[in-house]
This record gives C-alpha cells, sequence and structure tokens, in this order.
C-alpha cells in the first residue's frame, strides 16, 4: 500500500472513531480505530524514496519508524510517548474496559492528536 493510501485510510479511521465515540455503546471501539489511525499514519510518515517500506506489527516498529521521520528530537520524544502512553492504552481498552469515559475521552484527544501531526508530516515527505 503507497503513503498516500495509508494515509486515506488512516483518516477515515480517525472519522469513524469520531462517530463511535458519540454512543456509549460503541465508545470502546473508538479507541481501537484511531490505534489502527496510528499504524496507518507512521506507514504514510514513512513511505519516502530513501526508506524500504514495511507495515509495522508491533509498537516496538512503530517507535523504529518515529525515529526515522524527519522531526527534531524533542517532536519525536513526543511521539514515542504518544504511542507507548495514550495510543497504547487506546489497544489495551478495547479488551480490558479499564478506562473511565473521561480517560478514554483524553485518549482519544491525545491519539487524534498525535495521528494528526503524524499524517502533516507524511505530507510534508
Amino acid at each position: 500500500m503507497r503513503g498516500d493510501r495509508h494515509a486515506a485510510v488512516s483518516e477515515m479511521l480517525l472519522e469513524t472513531a469520531a462517530a463511535l465515540v458519540q454512543n456509549p455503546r460503541t465508545a470502546l471501539a473508538a479507541g481501537e480505530f484511531v490505534w489502527g489511525a496510528a499504524f496507518h499514519a507512521c506507514c504514510a510518515a514513512e513511505n519516502s524514496p530513501d526508506v524500504s517500506h514495511r507495515h509495522p506489527r508491533t509498537r516496538r516498529e512503530l517507535k523504529e519508524i518515529i525515529n526515522l521521520l524527519a522531526v527534531d528530537h524533542r517532536t519525536r520524544r513526543n511521539f514515542i510517548d504518544a504511542v507507548d502512553h495514550p495510543v497504547r492504552r487506546l489497544h489495551d481498552n478495547f479488551y480490558s474496559g479499564q478506562l473511565s469515559d473521561s480517560e478514554l475521552a483524553a485518549d482519544l484527544e491525545i491519539g487524534t492528536a498525535f495521528v494528526r501531526r503524524v499524517l502533516q508530516i507524511a505530507g510534508q515527505i
């Protein structure tokens, strides 16, 4: 899949997450969609002529992609923190449901901001 296709999938997943979070019965799934959007955003950002493309399977592989992005050290650290904490928590919450409504809302907001920023960087590659 090309970078532009990954970016489109990421955007679609964010839109779906925004719709799902409106209903308490489907809000739990919104986090999993944001997690998927993060994966696709990183794939879109990685799609550079000097980087051989691979589809990340783990958080470790996502971090490897983030380390290759043309961003400053502070931004890179913030991205890695976003994958480590809120985005991971969204994925884990899908299976365990441990987050309160307010925690879920905060993590969705942080996860969405992470995805949007990575997609913005992907557009600059």
